[in-house]
């Protein structure tokens, strides 16, 4: 082990000692342990940031009115079949009126993209003629005309004069 002499002051008590002198890659190593320490925590502080702005992306706002008048509440729409079909599922609060609205096959919600002027409304009503369930999620499948609907952007739902806008396409 290397050491050193501490130059003497004048009238100090350590002017006899030796303090021992670290390697210098002890140092360098030191800086490296420290650097990645805070590369760390910046990249769990911007990973934390990501997922709560994913969530926030992602999060399907509600509407009371069109909940109180349909009996569900929609709780996602997603983009799947490579791009040709689309899903929007529900979540059934009150039975009676939920089979009501699955039932209607001749007026079914319209999605409207909010990044242009494209909507589908064809859609297959899957489930129709059984007893839905409080509490159980079901979907409509639609056909995505023209490709009007694209993951990453955001719709409307809309069900007559009832409205549902800036839902999360995932």
């Amino acid at each position: 082990m290397v050491t050193s002499t501490v130059p003497a002051r004048s009238g100090s008590a350590f002017s006899s000692l030796h303090m021992p002198q670290r390697p210098r890659w002890f140092k360098v190593l030191a800086v490296v342990l420290v650097t990645l320490l805070l590369a760390g925590s910046g990249v769990l502080a911007r990973d934390a940031l990501a997922r709560s702005s994913r969530a926030a992306a992602t999060t399907v706002p509600q509407s009371a009115a069109l909940e109180q008048q349909l009996g569900v509440r929609f709780s996602r729409v997603a983009v799947v079949a490579d791009g040709g079909l689309i899903t929007l599922s529900y979540v059934v609060l009150d039975s009676d009126k939920a089979t009501r609205f699955q039932s209607d096959v001749a007026h079914p919600p319209t999605l409207s993209s909010e990044a242009r002027k494209l909507s589908t409304s064809r859609v297959s009503l899957m489930k129709q003629g059984h007893t839905l369930r409080a509490g159980q999620t079901y979907y409509l499948v639609y056909e995505n005309t023209r490709a009007a609907i694209r993951p990453g952007e955001r719709v409307t739902i809309v069900d007559g004069s009832l409205t549902l806008a800036h839902v999360p396409v995932l």
